[in-house]
């Protein structure tokens, strides 16, 4: 039944799903060589045998759909090694003829685990081809994050849009891949280029958290990079993955009291927290002050302008 899933994925990533070989044909050459190859690829994935191969022969692809797939792996090794493998990895055969994941990495990791052999499905796909099925296999499971998504989108434009000419087809998969608009491939692709790694690993995947709430961790870490390192060590690991998200962006958003520095003699303190700006002036300097700033706010609203972050 979940290959019967993912196979119907596929294809209506393209649009209609075929009713008939002669439909699968038509709709094949309607669409683009890459795509039409890798869906015709997984609409013969049943017609080939799987086998069981060593799975320290099979390398994982460059690009990761999951922050840390040996996370939560004991209950999955526990049920390959009670009930056996159901459900087949698929692999492709790269150029140089080695053995590539293109998905079921949390399978091989676990007989790996168990040191028994994996039983997979062998093809011959292109990268592209491999990543347009990865992405909509993953489509499919129950448990996709928003930014373990972006991170793939990121990992796919980073691999195959290494020149400017290449940029827009990789995009392309991208959004065909993962089945979104192709605008929020682009703002994925910030999303997740914009977070430092270590800040995303120390958050994990925070199932269930949208869009809005990591695009304003993106911007928070737009405006104080160096800050985002000390928030990774200073998250609660305990906590929830949406709880360290929400905790991420309230440390970010608390900005620390700035201590004046006084000079010896210094007549004139200024200091800041937040959006509040402190002026301590001796009482003889006040009024001139007092008129030099206003003067100086009345100019900059007049060009209007809102003064240097």
């Amino acid at each position: 039944m979940a290959r019967k899933v993912f196979g119907d994925s596929l294809k209506n990533a393209m649009g209609k799903a075929p009713t008939s070989d002669e439909d699968a044909y038509l709709d094949l050459k309607r669409t683009s060589p890459t795509v039409a190859r890798a869906q015709a690829s997984v609409m013969e994935e049943d017609k080939h045998a799987t086998r069981l191969i060593d799975p320290s022969t099979v390398r994982m692809s460059a690009v990761m759909d999951r922050i840390d797939p040996s996370d939560g792996l004991e209950e999955l090794v526990s049920s390959i090694r009670e009930h056996g493998q159901k459900v087949p990895v698929l692999v492709r055969r790269t150029q140089d003829g080695a053995l590539e994941i293109v998905y079921g990495r949390r399978r091989l990791l676990a007989c790996r685990e168990l040191g028994q052999k994996v039983r997979a499905t062998v093809m011959e796909m292109t990268e592209e081809e491999a990543l347009i099925a990865q992405g909509v296999e993953n489509n499919a499971r129950q448990d996709p994050s928003f930014i373990e998504r972006a991170l793939f989108v990121a990992g796919i434009i980073r691999e195959l849009g290494k020149t400017d000419e290449t940029r827009k087809n990789a995009q392309t998969i991208a959004y065909r891949a993962l089945q979104v608009d192709e605008s929020l491939v682009s703002r994925m692709n910030r999303i997740a280029t914009g977070i430092p790694m270590e800040l995303i690993q120390a958050i994990g995947p925070a199932h269930g958290v949208g869009r809005r709430v990591w695009e304003k961790l993106f911007r928070l870490c737009e405006k104080d990079v160096a800050r985002t390192k000390e928030v990774a060590r200073e998250i609660p690991r305990n906590l929830p993955g949406p709880d360290r998200l929400d905790a991420a962006v309230t440390l970010l958003t608390a900005t620390k009291a700035t201590t004046p520095k006084v000079e010896p003699g210094e007549r004139v303190k200024i200091g800041r927290k937040g959006n509040r700006i402190t002026i301590d002036v001796e009482a003889d300097l006040a009024p001139r002050v007092e008129e030099a700033v206003r003067k100086l706010v009345s100019e900059l609203l007049d060009r209007g302008q809102d003064g240097p972050e």
